[in-house]
């Protein structure tokens, strides 16, 4: 956003003004994730989290947290350590051979699990960070 555009009366007069700073370019966060169902089916799905590394140096091992809609059980998971203790609240840390992700470069992991319905997540951090 450019800035907000100000109108005010002065004595009858309109006097304009532009606040603000102007545009900057966009940057890249340091960390983006994807969350994609896979499949799903009456009882169950099956997801994925990719996580790219947009910063100038590697990431050495990571932690995903994200809260589930639906109450999930049953998760086995690949490519990571995946818990959900509450059903909602669920935390995927890397595996012993995925925890450095170079700059530039993207790691995904995945599970399946038991759940009435699915949905993305609007909350999803890596080691802390929103994506």
């Amino acid at each position: 956003m450019r800035g907000r555009f100000l109108a005010a009366g002065v004595g009858g007069l309109l006097v304009a003004a532009v606040a603000g700073a102007p545009a900057q370019a966009a940057t890249s966060p340091a960390v983006s994730c994807t969350y994609t169902i896979e499949d799903e089916w009456s009882g169950g799905f099956i997801a994925q989290i990719s996580i790219a590394d947009n910063g100038p140096s590697a990431i050495t091992g990571w932690t995903v947290r994200w809260t589930f809609n639906e109450y999930t059980t049953g998760i086995s998971a690949w490519q990571s350590n995946l818990t959900a203790p509450d059903g909602f609240t669920a935390a995927a840390t890397n595996a012993s051979y995925n925890g450095t992700i170079a700059s530039g470069a993207v790691t995904s992991f995945g599970w399946s699990a038991r759940a009435a319905a699915t949905s993305v997540p609007t909350d999803l951090t890596v080691n802390g960070i929103p994506c």
